[in-house]
């Protein structure tokens, strides 16, 4: 008995399904190209020059301060060849005015001080023994200054006395009311370890009881250094004092200048 043939029947619910569509994938950006690493050194890239302008000129003129020290001093040399410096008393009414130069500056006060010191003539009026001014400006000079006037040969101490009338027996003359000022001078001048200038005295010769009362007071003086000093300037004024040695004329400390020489050079 032939078989009947197989016949398939298919369900419309047991369909295979149908294949789902599948959606393309969107397309992405490539990654950027890595930077090429530079290991080495940085170099930096050159710039063409910038054309800057020249400085502006210069106008500023030479001044003082700019010449080297040895034209300074040769032109403070110039300024101050005709300069005498008057030392005035303390109680003196003139007014003391100083050299333009040494209100310029502090470098050229500096400058100039040792030039004034050791070349100009410095000149003082001593009235009656009183060296009260001359002590005054001794003390105001700087202490490395009174080496530079020991070289100065333009110093002179100009001397002179006065007289009272109708002086009674027994009163003081007016030289000795100034005991105190002259003794302190002499005591400066005495100093062996100081820088002595050289002063040299002048002046008229005095009355007679003036030079009778300081004669003695040389002869009655025990430093010798001191006794020399008041010797050689009595003598300077005419003033003989017998019985103490004559003061040798080659002295470093100090100069005389006779009465007779001083008259001349006043004639």
């Amino acid at each position: 008995m032939e078989s009947a043939p197989h016949t398939s029947l298919r369900c419309p619910a047991m369909a295979a399904p149908a294949p789902a569509t599948t959606r393309p994938a969107p397309a992405t950006a490539a990654p950027p190209p890595k930077a090429h690493t530079h290991t080495g050194p940085r170099q930096r890239r050159l710039l063409p020059a910038l054309h800057r302008p020249p400085p502006p000129p210069d106008h500023r003129g030479t001044s003082l301060y700019d010449l080297p020290a040895e034209l300074r001093v040769e032109i403070y040399k110039l300024a101050l060849g005709s300069v005498q410096i008057h030392i005035l008393p303390p109680n003196s009414s003139e007014r003391n005015n100083p050299h333009g130069l040494v209100l310029t500056s502090r470098q050229v006060r500096n400058e100039v001080l040792p030039l004034i010191h050791n070349s100009c003539a410095i000149r003082i009026d001593i009235t009656d023994f009183n060296f009260d001014g001359l002590l005054a400006f001794m003390a105001r000079m700087p202490p490395d200054q009174e080496a530079n006037l020991r070289k100065n040969t333009k110093l002179e101490i100009r001397l002179c006395t006065t007289t009272t009338p109708n002086v009674k027996k027994g009163e003081p003359c007016n030289s000795m009311q100034n005991s105190a000022s002259l003794r302190k001078w002499l005591h400066v001048r005495a100093d062996k370890y100081r820088p002595q200038p050289n002063w040299v005295y002048s002046g008229p010769v005095p009355d007679y009881k003036t030079a009778y009362e300081m004669r003695r007071r040389a002869k009655r003086m025990r430093i010798a250094g001191e006794r020399m000093e008041l010797v050689r300037m009595l003598k300077a004024i005419g003033v003989e004092v017998p019985g103490v040695p004559d003061v040798p004329e080659s002295n470093d400390n100090m100069g005389t200048r006779s009465p007779q020489a001083t008259s001349g050079a006043n004639q």
